[in-house]
């Protein structure tokens, strides 16, 4: 089968041929892939930045949607024939030991999950199925970007009716959280993003845009935002916008920045407000797939849930690299990559 394998950081992903593990161990899923996301956790493994090249090359990918073939022992969670969300947060089930491929004579490895081949071996607490009638891309959506960028506003942030939302960064998480937040209600939310192809994106969605180029004019307004809710990792950035919380403002930072970055605090006596101020990371918004998955699903089987907003670029396996090209490029909300 074709998989994507990372063989040395900062160097184009290599297309080829990949044998799968003959038998499963126990508690490992054999998957055949329909959809995958490709996400800016994929740059940071590609630029070596999750601690990953001392496994180099390994196989790469953690959201996606796919059909069981197989079972392994003991797995009771899905049987052959189900249709899966994949997804990287743990979930119930067995947690299995990696899956071990084989590639040029050589052991290689996708961890408890890897999306980006025709077929994989992952991990049982790593899936969650889904009903077959579901829209194969949206449930490559469930796998991280759309249920992180909600379950962010839903949980972290709890959004509550008629707050004001700031979201910095709006790629395929953000633009999630753009949706999410005016699903709860919130107003004004408004979105910035680097570059200004995003501005249709996000306006589609219902929310106002500003670019850096034009964000003094939100800073001179002195606009206090109940959330800002960071997916860029750019702390000068936040730290820009950190005065425009409220009273009761809560900041939450989504993706990590780079090692040795910094978030600075002009005016910290701001944060012993009556109510209180609140800076925090997050895991994925404290997604939990089995309770959240079908809450998502009913939204979207209600049309409360918009993809076509999200999905901007499809690509197939042999065109990986420019789709990796794309993302670089910030132009894009979700890429998806088609089996």
């Amino acid at each position: 089968m074709k998989a994507a394998i990372l063989l040395e950081k900062n160097k184009p992903l290599y297309v080829g041929d990949v044998n799968l593990p003959k038998k499963l161990s126990f508690g490992q899923v054999k998957i055949k892939l329909l959809t995958s996301g490709l996400c800016g956790a994929q740059l940071q493994e590609i630029a070596g930045l999750k601690n990953n090249e001392k496994f180099m090359p390994h196989l790469i990918g953690h959201e996606g949607c796919g059909m069981v073939e197989a079972v392994g022992e003991s797995v009771s969670k899905v049987k052959k024939g189900d249709k899966v969300v994949m997804h990287w947060r743990k979930g119930s089930g067995i947690e299995a030991d990696f899956a071990k491929y084989q590639w040029n004579d050589k052991e290689i490895s996708g961890g408890k999950i890897t999306t980006l081949a025709e077929e994989v071996v992952v991990s049982e607490n790593r899936i969650t199925p889904v009903p077959k009638d579901i829209d194969d891309e949206f449930c490559s959506l469930l796998g991280c970007g759309l249920s992180t960028g909600f379950s962010v506003v839903n949980k972290d942030a709890n959004v509550k009716f008629g707050e004001s939302v700031l979201i910095l960064g709006c790629g395929g998480v953000g633009l999630s959280c753009i949706q999410a937040a005016k699903l709860s209600l919130a107003g004004p939310v408004v979105g910035v993003d680097i570059n200004e192809a995003k501005k249709m994106m996000v306006e589609n969605l219902g929310a106002d845009f500003y670019s850096p180029v034009n964000i003094e004019k939100l800073i001179e307004s002195k606009a206090k935002f109940d959330c800002i809710i960071d997916t860029t990792g750019v702390l000068s950035l936040v730290s820009r916008l950190i005065p425009a919380l409220s009273n009761q403002g809560r900041c939450i930072l989504v993706s990590q920045p780079k090692a040795g970055s910094q978030l600075t605090i002009n005016d910290p006596i701001a944060f012993f407000s009556n109510n209180g101020q609140t800076i925090r990371t997050t895991q994925a918004g404290n997604f939990d797939p089995d309770i959240d998955i079908p809450r998502y699903i009913k939204l979207y089987k209600n049309e409360k849930i918009n993809i076509k907003s999200l999905v901007t670029d499809r690509y197939d396996i042999y065109n990986i690299n420019e789709a990796v090209s794309k993302l670089k490029t910030g132009e894009s909300g979700r890429i998806i990559i088609n089996f």
